[in-house]
C-alpha cells in the first residue's frame, strides 16, 4: 500500500476541499441546522456536478469506478465540511447492495439514476440496533398471492422521510443461522402502509423510526436471490464502514485545526494558552491518532480493494477512529473553554458528528468485539512484502 496519494487523488482532495471551502463556510453549516427539510438538500445538485454520486459505479451506469480508497478520500473532505447528505445511505449501501445484488434490468433501471442524483434510497437494515449484523433483522415478509407482505419497524433509518424509495433488509424464512433467510425489497416510499415516526439526534441529519404494517410488495421488488441477501449485505457494508471512517478522520481532523487556531487567539495568564506545555501535549496527542485513524481507514479501504480479508481491519479503523474522533472534538470543544458549551461555537457541529457517527455501523464496542473474534478465531493474514506499508 503506498502511502502517497496519486496524482488523481490528489486532484480528488483538491477540488473537493476547494468546492467545499466555499460552499460550507462554518457559519453556513450552522444555519443549515434549522432548515425544515433537516440537511442541505441545495448541495446535492452540486455533489451530482462533480460526480461524486457516481464514484464508486461503473462507467456503464454513468459512474467514475473509483476505488474504495478514494471514496474514503473524498468522504474525509466532506467530513472536514461536516456535510450532511444521504450519500452513506443512497451511494454507499443502497446503491451500492442493488449493484452487487440486483439483476441486470434492476441495474439498469436503478444505478442511472442514483449517479444522476434523481433517486435517493434509503437503507433500512436494523429492527432493534445499531449494529450492521443480521440478528437486529427482526423484520417479516411473508410470501402471499405472488408477492410479499411485508411487518415491522426499522430504526435509525438515514434520510428516510426524503427519499425516493427505500431498501428493506427483512426475514423471509427463520433459521437458527441469523445469516440466513433475509432477503431484500426495494419499495416506493410512499407505499401504502409505510409510516414514518422522525427520530431527533445529535448531528445535522434526518433520521426516523419506519413503521412497516401489512406493506404489500411485488416479487419484482426484491433485489437478489430470496433468502440470500446477507451474502450480498456484508461486504457491501464492510466497505461502507471503511468509508465512513474517512469523514469520521475529517470530521476530527477539522475540529483539532480549529482548537490549534483557537489555542493562539485565547489568552490566559498574559499568553496564548498554547504555549502552555498541557495544552500542546493534549494537541499533540489528538494530532497523532486522528493520523492514525485516517490510515487505518486507508488500509482497510485497501484491502477492500485487493481483495484481502478485511473484517478485522475494518473494525480496527472504526473502533479505533469511534475514540479518536470524540477525543479530538472534545478537546476542541474545551479549549473554546464555555463558549465550547454553546451552539454557536465552532467546533460544536464537529462534536455532534463525532458522537453520533461513534454509533453509526455499530459503536466501539461492537467492532472491539469483532477484533477481538478476528484474532482469536480467524486465520492471520499470509501477506508478502508487496503488501507492506512500510516498503511501498
Amino acid at each position: 500500500m503506498h502511502l502517497n496519494l496519486t496524482e488523481e487523488q490528489q486532484m480528488i482532495q483538491d477540488s473537493a476541499r476547494g468546492f467545499l471551502e466555499d460552499s460550507c463556510p462554518l457559519d453556513k453549516i450552522r444555519e443549515w441546522e434549522s432548515l425544515p427539510e433537516g440537511w442541505p438538500s441545495h448541495m446535492w445538485p452540486q455533489m451530482v456536478d462533480m460526480g461524486w454520486t457516481g464514484i464508486v459505479y461503473p462507467e456503464a451506469y454513468g459512474g467514475m469506478e473509483l476505488s474504495n480508497v478514494d471514496a474514503t478520500l473524498l468522504m474525509r473532505e466532506m467530513g472536514r465540511a461536516a456535510l450532511s447528505t444521504p450519500f452513506l445511505s443512497t451511494v454507499l449501501l443502497s446503491g451500492r447492495a442493488i449493484l452487487e445484488g440486483g439483476s441486470d434490468k434492476q441495474k439498469d433501471a436503478i444505478l442511472p439514476q442514483i449517479v444522476a442524483g434523481e433517486l435517493q434510497v434509503s437503507f433500512a437494515l436494523g429492527d432493534t440496533s445499531t449494529f450492521p449484523n443480521a440478528a437486529s433483522v427482526k423484520t417479516t415478509a411473508r410470501a402471499e398471492d405472488g408477492g410479499y407482505v411485508l411487518n415491522g419497524t426499522k430504526n435509525f433509518v438515514e434520510f428516510a422521510e426524503n427519499s425516493d424509495k427505500l431498501l428493506v433488509v427483512a426475514r423471509t424464512s427463520e433459521s437458527n443461522d441469523p445469516a440466513q433467510g433475509l432477503t431484500l425489497f426495494l419499495l416506493d416510499a410512499k407505499t401504502s402502509g409505510v409510516k414514518y415516526e422522525t427520530i431527533k439526534i445529535m448531528a445535522l441529519q434526518p433520521q426516523a423510526k419506519v413503521i412497516l404494517e401489512n406493506v404489500r410488495v411485488d416479487a419484482s421488488d426484491v433485489i437478489g436471490q430470496v433468502d440470500q441477501a446477507w451474502s450480498v449485505l456484508e461486504p457491501v457494508i464492510q466497505a461502507a464502514t471503511a468509508i465512513l471512517c474517512g469523514y469520521m478522520t475529517g470530521v476530527a481532523e477539522r475540529a483539532h485545526n480549529l482548537g490549534v487556531e483557537y489555542s493562539k487567539e485565547r489568552i490566559q495568564f498574559q499568553q496564548p494558552i498554547g504555549a502552555f506545555q498541557a495544552i500542546q501535549n493534549y494537541l499533540s496527542t489528538t494530532w497523532t491518532k486522528n493520523t492514525m485513524g485516517e490510515y487505518l481507514a486507508y488500509y482497510a479501504a485497501w484491502l477492500i480493494d485487493h481483495d484481502i480479508p478485511s473484517r478485522q481491519a475494518v473494525s480496527e479503523a472504526k473502533a479505533f477512529v469511534g475514540y479518536s474522533a470524540v477525543e479530538s472534538t472534545q478537546l476542541a470543544t474545551q479549549l473554546y473553554g464555555g463558549m465550547g458549551a454553546t451552539s454557536d461555537a465552532h467546533t460544536t457541529p464537529f462534536l455532534k458528528w463525532a458522537k453520533q457517527l461513534q454509533q453509526t455501523l455499530g459503536n466501539c464496542q461492537y467492532h472491539e468485539k469483532i477484533v477481538a473474534q478476528e484474532m482469536l478465531d480467524g486465520e492471520p493474514l499470509k501477506l508478502d512484502e508487496s503488501h507492506s506499508i512500510a516498503l511501498n
